[in-house]
Parts: structure tokens; C-alpha cells; sequence
């Protein structure tokens, strides 16, 4: 509230105008002396009317001096406001104008201690500004603690007030709480007792709150604080007033120096074509000779070549409002020199061109154009892929073999990653092997594959190498990538030959092995029968005979069958085993091979098992025997104990599974995934003959049907077979 000094004046002086006509009619006034007289004679009737008039003169008197007290506050008050613009009008930023309020409130009001919190930039919290006030040396101590103090919206007085945007009074802040005031302890160490906040506000905006504190306990002072309030209204315009010219001196100096660190030229020109006034170059070649050209028409000072589209610019940027940019070039000195103009419009009418002499840029760009070609020449007649990246392994050049390679255009590689062009497993070997070469800066050898635009493998032999700036420093690798694709095919075929004759070499190890011992005992048998036949068929009964003469062709038909397993095997390796499918009634098939079998054994019972009676399909029926055959043989020869062997045909809508489950020796872990390699026998067979010959051309057979097969065996309970060949071939 702004007390009017004039208006308490006038008020003052009628009323002690008043008082004193009303004390000279007492003593002057004759009628009012014969009044006097007259009551005097009669003070029985009029003693209550001079006591009346005494009391209000008392009252009238008490009533000036009251106004008397309140026009020197308002003196007081209206000279403080007067004094207090005129000191923050002259400060020269806004934390000397706080400081200068916060004294000169205090002063005014006989607070102990002012502060101010100021929003800090782009947060919500109050911090602490360097301006404050106290008066004495020891409260310098309570303002270095507090700077370590913020202050959220609506948190201590500081943050009530700067939300509420009103003045808090508190009558004890050393036995408030903590929520109430942060700074409780520190407040009560120095002795503070009454507080007050108040907020600096403009256009509705908190600028700033001040803080003050008395060592006394004050219930709050209202006429006070409006007082203090009317001064933060006035200090939130001055202070606004003052941000504002700061910033505006600020910006000056700010534009004041860009201009001056400008090396260009500028100029002002009209929109006429006539120069308004310029900026020199500084240690430049100029394109105008001389500074006097204010007031001149560009034709007169600059060459037609360059005053001409100079013109057509300046026309097209006060049309569109747009910048224009031209170049040109010109003799200055008898060398040649090139210059970008930049013409803008700055003004109404007006435009500012800005003239830079560009020869360095373009010699620099030509050169760097040059050596990009020559780079590029280096590049493209590598016998190879090859490529330069940055620290970041970001391509920065590559050449055509690789871009034809992976079917890219310069744009889509040049910038980007491995990331960005293979598949993220690839991609970080590669950027593993770039990291290695620029942590250690050694060169790196290496054979690598990648994937072709087509989708196949690629490999290449590769070396990286780190590159090295002027100073020594590692800034990136390059690399060249030579094909040998076709090498690795040729070792890859070589390797698959030399590993095609080392099983052949081997085969035939164990053929000769298995022939060897395989054939011994039904060529003794042979041999014996013979000559017992030679040199006692005379004495013997034609039984006796018979007997020998059925041994020779069981012995006969034992190597037939040997012969025969070893063909099949043969044509099987060679790719020449026959599948003729014919329609075959699945169940009567499987049934009569276990009635043939199950008459060559007494201690095994086979038990056959079908969900149908009758099934035809077309199924090869030679190679089909020889899985069934093999299978059930192989069941009834590892189970030397006997038992049951189960043999279960399961049909499914488009396969059948044959299971074949016997409790025999079984087959080892470890050996199983060698169990259909040819001459291949497990090493529990012990004493059980065998040629190894007979799961590898089960495989041969179902593989032939488009089928699998599956083992599941353990060593002492058995062993479980399952086929399964699809219905539909």
C-alpha cells in the first residue's frame, strides 16, 4: 500500500484549523463571554454542558496528536519507498538490487538478517543468491550454511511462499518443525525468533522471495509487511525492468562481438542497389579496393559479372524473404580469388549481404576432391574388397568389388556399420576384429566368411590395419578382403577325398578283418566234411552223409549270404541300390518273416502285433526284409538267455513305425552313434559273430523309403529299435 503524503497533510491542517477557531471564539467572542457569564450565574443548569465539551476537546486533541504520530509514519514510510526506488533504479544488475532492497529493509524495519532465493534455471527449486544482508559479522556464518540449502515448490518458507505467491509470517521459527522450517537447527544455533517471507512478484511471476529474521518473538506486523509487500511489487517491476536492459546489453555486446569476429565483409544495401553503410574485412583480400563506396551504386563499385546477380538476389530476397546465395570470383592483386555472397534481409528495403572469400575452402575442397579420386583409383584396382572405417568402424570408403559384392550402392555403405549390412552374429565378429586391431595396433591376418547379395557363403582372407593421423594416433582401420571361395572348395574336396580314401582304407581293413574271420569257420566246416567224405563215405551210412553233405551247404549258404550283404553294402556306398515300390499287404508280409524266423529259434519268442488284419501299401518288399530280417536277427542274437522279443506295427494316417523291443545285451552309450557305420561292431558283442554289416544296410534301406530309424538301448536290458517309413511314396 503507497501512503499519500499529500492527502495526510491537508487532513492534518483542517483539523488543527479547526481546534484553533474553537479556542479563539472561547477567549474573543463577546456573546460567547456573556454565554460564559450566564452560565457562570446558572452553573447548577449547564455544569454537564462544559464537562461534555471538555471530553470532546480531549478527544479531538487525542485524535490529532494520533494523526499527528500517523503523518510522520507516513513521512517516514513515503520517504523509505522514495529512497528505496531511486537506490535499486541505480543498481547495476539484479543481485546488487536485491541486496540493496534487503539492506534498506532492514534498516527501515530493524529485522536482523534478509536473504533471497531465487528459482534456479530449468529445475524447481529455489537456490540461495548471492545477495544478503546482516548486521553484524557473526550471521555471515547462518548465510554460509544455508547456501548448501534448496528449496522445493511449497517446502519451507522459502517454497510456501513461492508457491503461494503471499507473505508468511511465523512468530518462533526456533520452535517450529522441521516441516516447517528446514533450517531448524540452524536457526535456533544463531538465535532467530520471528520470520517473515516475502515473494518479489511480476506479471505474476515469482522472481525472487525474501527472507528476514528478527531475535525476537513478533507476532506478525501487518502494517509491516503490506509496507514490505508494496516495496517487492515495486522491486518485481524495477527488477524486471533491469533483467530486461541486462539482457538487452548482454545481446548488444553478444551481437557486437559476433559481428566483430566475423572475417567476412558486410554490407547494407538498399533495395535501390545502394550501399547504406558496411563492416570491413579483417586481414582478408578485399573485392572492394577501397572504403569509400557509402552512398555508391553497386554497378559503380563491383564488376558487371558480380553486381548484376548481386541484384537479381537482392530483388528475389526482398520478394521472398528468403536468404540467396551466390559465388563468383574476381582478381584482387593479379591472383584469383572466389567469394560466397549471402544476402538477407535484415531490414524494410534492405538486405545484408555477407561476402566471404571462400579460395581457401575451395582449393582445400579441390584438393580433398583430387585425393578422393586418387583414393578411389587406389582402391578400385585392389584385386579384392576393400574398404577404410573410422574408430567407431563407421565405412568412410570402400571400393567397387565390395559394393558388387553385396550388390550395394556407395549411399547405402559409406557412414554406416556392419550392424547395418550382415547378420548381427557376423557383424560383431567383424567389429570385434576392428576393435582388436585399433587397442592394439597390430596388423591382423585372418580367413573369414560372409554372405553374398545371393545368399552364399563367401570366404575371404582378410587383413586389417590401423591408420594413423598425423600425430601418431590410431583413428581407424582398413582392411582388404581377397576371395578364396574357390580355394576353400578345392581344400574342402581335397579334404572330403582324403577323408572318402581313409574310409575306403579302412572298409577294406575291416573287410579283409571281418572276411578273414567270418569266412574261416564255414570254409573249415566245408573242408572238413569234405575230406571225411573223401576218405569215409565208404564206411559211412548214407545218413551219416547226408549229414556232411547238409553241413557243406549250410557252411555254402552262410559265405553266399556273407557275399551277398557285402554286394549290398557296395552298391548302397556306391548310390546304385534300387527302390522299386510295389503293393505289398503289410500285415501277411510281416507275419509270415516271423513264422520263418521264429522255426530257426527254440529259446526266443517272437510276438507280433498289429492294430489291422489287412493293409496293402506300396513299399519296396526286398529292402523291407532286409530291415525286418536284420532287426529281428540282430533281437535274437544279442539275447543269448532267450526271452521275449515284442514286434509292434503301428499305422498312422500317412506312415507305419515298426518297433522291435528284445531284452538282450544292449548297446553302449557311447558307441550308439557309430551303430550303422559299416563293419561297425559294439564292443560287448564278445564272442556273438557278426559281420557289422547288418544295421548299415538297415539304414541303407529305410533312408531309400524316405524313413528314420531310432535306437534306444541300454547296456544288460535291451535294446529298442523304431522304423518309421511314410505311406505316401
Amino acid at each position: 500500500m503507497i501512503v499519500d503524503r499529500d492527502k495526510l497533510l491537508n487532513q492534518h491542517n483542517q483539523r488543527a484549523t479547526q481546534c484553533s477557531l474553537a479556542d479563539s471564539q472561547s477567549h474573543t467572542n463577546p456573546s460567547h463571554s456573556h454565554f460564559v457569564a450566564t452560565t457562570q450565574t446558572s452553573s447548577n443548569s449547564n455544569g454537564t454542558t462544559i464537562e461534555k465539551r471538555m471530553l470532546e476537546l480531549e478527544k479531538a486533541n487525542k485524535q490529532l496528536q494520533a494523526e499527528n504520530i500517523d503523518l510522520r509514519r507516513a513521512e517516514k514510510e513515503v520517504l523509505f519507498l522514495q529512497r528505496m526506488t531511486q537506490a535499486i533504479s541505480e543498481a547495476t544488475d539484479f543481485h546488487s538490487a536485491l541486496g540493496i532492497a534487503l539492506r534498506k529493509v532492514c534498516d527501515f524495519t530493524g529485522w536482523k538478517f534478509g536473504e533471497a532465493w531465487i528459482p534456479k534455471t530449468n529445475t524447481n527449486v529455489l537456490e540461495y543468491s548471492p545477495a544478503w544482508y546482516g548486521v553484524s559479522p557473526e550471521l555471515e556464518k547462518f548465510r554460509t550454511l544455508s547456501e548448501k540449502f534448496t528449496f522445493s515448490l511449497g517446502v519451507g518458507i522459502p517454497g510456501r511462499v513461492w508457491e503461494s505467491k503471499h507473505p508468511e509470517w511465523i512468530q518462533d521459527v526456533s520452535s517450529a518443525s522441521a516441516e516447517v522450517c528446514q533450517r531448524h537447527q540452524v536457526v535456533k544455533e544463531v538465535g532467530f525468533k520471528a520470520g517473515v517471507g516475502i515473494p518479489i512478484i511480476n506479471r505474476n511471476e515469482v522472481l525472487a522471495v525474501l527472507v528476514f529474521f528478527m531475535f525476537e518473538a513478533y507476532e506478525e506486523d501487518q502494517r509491516l509487511v503490506e509496507i514490505i509487500s508494496t516495496v517487492a511489487i515495486q522491486l518485481g517491476s524495477l527488477i524486471q525492468h533491469k533483467q530486461a536492459e541486462e539482457a538487452l546489453r548482454s545481446s548488444v555486446a553478444t551481437n557486437r562481438a559476433l559481428i566483430n569476429a566475423l572475417p567476412d565483409l558486410l554490407l547494407r544495401i538498399n533495395k535501390e542497389g545502394y550501399f547504406v553503410n558496411f563492416k570491413a574485412a579483417k586481414n582478408e583480400s578485399l573485392i572492394i579496393p577501397d572504403n569509400n563506396f557509402v552512398g555508391k551504386h553497386l554497378c559503380e563499385v563491383l564488376s558487371s559479372e558480380i553486381a548484376l546477380p548481386a541484384m537479381a538476389c537482392i530483388e528475389q530476397a526482398l520478394a521472398t524473404g528468403e536468404i540467396q546465395i551466390f559465388e563468383s570470383q574476381a582478381y584482387v592483386d593479379n591472383l584469383l580469388r572466389y567469394y560466397e555472397f549471402r544476402i538477407v534481409v535484415s531490414a524494410e528495403n534492405e538486405v545484408m549481404a555477407i561476402v566471404r572469400d571462400v579460395t581457401e575452402t575451395k582449393l582445400f575442397l579441390e584438393l580433398l576432391q583430387q585425393q578422393e579420386r586418387q583414393l578411389k583409383a587406389i582402391l578400385n584396382n585392389i584385386p579384392g574388397s576393400a574398404w577404410l572405417k573410422d574408430s567407431e568402424s563407421r565405412y568412410i570408403a570402400v571400393n567397387e568389388p565390395l559394393l558388387k559384392l553385396f550388390n550395394k550402392k556407395l549411399e547405402d555403405v559409406i557412414g554406416r556399420t556392419d550392424y547395418d549390412l550382415f547378420p548381427p552374429d557376423l557383424a560383431q565378429k567383424c567389429i570385434d576384429d576392428d576393435r582388436e586391431v585399433l587397442a592394439t595396433g597390430q596388423r591382423k591376418y585372418f580367413e573369414e566368411f560372409s554372405l553374398a547379395s545371393d545368399g552364399s557363403e563367401v570366404w575371404f582372407e582378410t587383413i586389417k590395419t590401423p591408420i594413423y593421423n598425423e600425430n601418431n594416433e590410431i583413428i581407424g582401420t582398413t582392411g582388404i578382403a581377397y576371395d578364396i571361395t574357390e580355394r576353400k572348395r578345392i581344400e574342402r574336396d581335397t579334404f572330403n577325398a582324403l577323408k572318402k580314401e581313409r574310409e575306403l582304407s579302412e572298409l577294406k581293413s575291416r573287410f579283409v578283418t571281418m572276411t578273414s574271420h567270418e569266412f574261416r569257420t564255414p570254409l573249415a566246416t566245408i573242408l572238413s566234411s569234405a575230406e571225411l567224405l573223401e576218405y569215409y563215405s565208404h564206411k559211412w551210412s548214407d545218413e551219416k552223409k547226408l549229414n556232411h553233405l547238409h553241413k557243406i551247404q549250410s557252411a555254402v549258404n552262410h559265405m553266399t549270404s556273407l557275399l551277398n550283404d557285402v554286394l549290398l553294402i557296395g552298391k548302397a556306398e556306391a548310390g546304385k541300390l534300387e527302390f522299386n515300390p510295389q503293393p505289398v499287404d503289410l500285415i501277411n508280409f510281416c507275419s509270415s518273416l516271423v513264422e520263418e524266423l521264429q522255426i530257426s529259434t527254440t529259446k526266443h519268442q517272437i510276438i507280433f502285433q498289429a492294430q489291422e488284419q489287412r493293409l496293402l501299401v506300396r513299399l519296396d518288399e526286398k529292402l523291407l526284409r532286409h530291415i525286418l530280417t536284420n532287426l529281428l536277427s540282430n533281437a535274437i542274437k544279442y539275447s543269448p538267455q532267450g526271452g521275449v522279443i515284442h514286434f509292434d506295427l503301428i499305422l498312422e494316417t500317412d506312415e507305419a513305425i515298426f518297433v522291435i523291443q528284445d531284452e538282450g545285451i544292449g548297446i553302449p552309450k557311447s558307441e550308439q552313434e557309430q551303430l550303422f557305420n559299416s563293419f561297425h561292431r559294439a564292443s560287448n558283442v564278445g564272442i556273438i559273430s557278426g559281420t557289422g554289416l547288418g544295421l548299415a544296410i538297415v539304414k541303407k534301406s529305410v533312408d531309400l523309403h524316405g524313413g528314420k530309424i531310432v535306437v534306444d538301448s541300454e547296456v544288460n536290458v535291451g535294446t529298442t529299435f523304431t522304423v518309421t517309413i511314410p505311406l505316401n511314396n
